[in-house]
């Protein structure tokens, strides 16, 4: 602790922080400290790599337990160095949390995408499909239920285009297209609003109204780089009114981009869950998870760019929780999704 600059020594003596416990298991230890008076979070945050090297780990993360007592987590294997394969496709239909890949500590992620939004941001390669396809294959059971409405902005032709029959009408590249989309989503949660008003605060999924899960890939080819200013005023509307509203009434909004800027999407803070993959510099890190993330041990600047190594690696900081986990996603593959098509096409009708 003296040697990261942690501790204090005053007239001759050594002042440290106390080690309250440590615990063990199969991935990591996690050290459990009381700080000393007068330190701050960020005294900490800011010497993750002297605190990994003096324990003789490849990585520290820094967690805040109670007031004065931190988490310190020393991994010592990654669980997550190697690709997932697909998910298996629910046999029992469900809204979610949709199993979607690992945590780090060896338990399924699930995400929540009825009653949330999620903002997912990684530069190329970095794997943002798996999530898009993992959370796609799990609500597949509930889509041919009729419970689950999978709306598809495609601006790049690429991603989602591959499994379009899900999709039926709902499936929109054009920009026009996808604006006269997200406004036909804004005037669905707008008449439930207006019908639940007074009766009812939270949505429940049924084949009446069903929820609304409206994907966009490349959210920044319709906000930032949209050269007609009419579809780009309309569609940030859109997807902010759907940001701000949504969630109560069953339309949730699952949005992919590359450059997370201000000014590339200036409505990031109206998702309150958020998966940051890899990014190019640190200051990424919190412009997506949120200011001291990147201190707080969500590396993502640091995740490697070769796909076997870190396509679908993340960090997932979600609204009921201040510190980011460490992920990855399943990789859905080319003939995962023809065999989706080929099991599901139509269900999106």
């Amino acid at each position: 602790m003296v040697v990261s600059g942690l501790g204090r020594h005053i007239r001759g003596r050594d002042y440290l922080p106390r080690l309250v416990r440590v615990e063990c298991d199969g991935w990591a230890d996690r050290v459990s400290v009381k700080m000393l008076n007068g330190q701050a979070v960020t005294d900490w945050s800011d010497r993750i790599e002297h605190l990994a090297h003096g324990f003789g780990a490849p990585s520290c993360r820094v967690a805040v337990a109670r007031a004065g007592r931190l988490v310190l987590t020393f991994p010592r294997r990654d669980p997550l160095a190697e690709p997932l394969p697909a998910v298996p496709i629910p046999d029992v239909a469900s809204v979610g949390p949709v199993e979607i890949g690992r945590c780090e500590d060896g338990t399924p992620l699930r995400l929540k995408v009825h009653g949330t939004h999620v903002l997912i941001a990684g530069a190329t390669g970095a794997g943002k499909g798996s999530y898009l396809w993992s959370t796609i294959r799990g609500l597949l059971p509930a889509m041919r239920a009729g419970l689950v409405q999978v709306w598809a902005l495609d601006p790049k032709r690429m991603e989602l285009s591959f499994g379009r029959a899900l999709f039926g009408s709902r499936y929109a590249a054009d920009p026009k297209e996808c604006a006269d989309l997200l406004d036909e989503a804004v005037c669905v949660m707008q008449e439930r609003a207006d019908r639940f008003a007074g009766l009812q605060r939270s949505h429940t999924p049924t084949v009446d109204d069903p929820f609304v899960l409206v994907l966009v890939d490349e959210v920044a080819f319709l906000t930032a780089y949209q050269s007609d200013k009419g579809l780009r005023q309309r569609i940030t509307a859109a997807l902010a009114t759907l940001t701000t509203q949504g969630r109560a009434v069953g339309v949730g909004v699952m949005a992919a981009l590359q450059d997370p800027r201000k000014e590339v999407m200036n409505i990031r803070n109206l998702f309150p869950d958020k998966i940051a993959l890899r990014l190019d510099e640190s200051e990424q890190v919190d412009m997506v998870l949120g200011d001291g993330a990147h201190d707080r041990g969500a590396l993502a600047d640091h995740i490697s760019p070769v796909p076997e190594l870190g396509a679908g690696v993340g960090y997932v900081r979600l609204e009921t929780s201040p510190d980011p986990v460490r992920v990855r996603a399943a990789y859905v593959s080319d003939a995962d999704i023809r065999a989706m098509v080929a099991e599901f096409a139509g269900v999106g009708r």
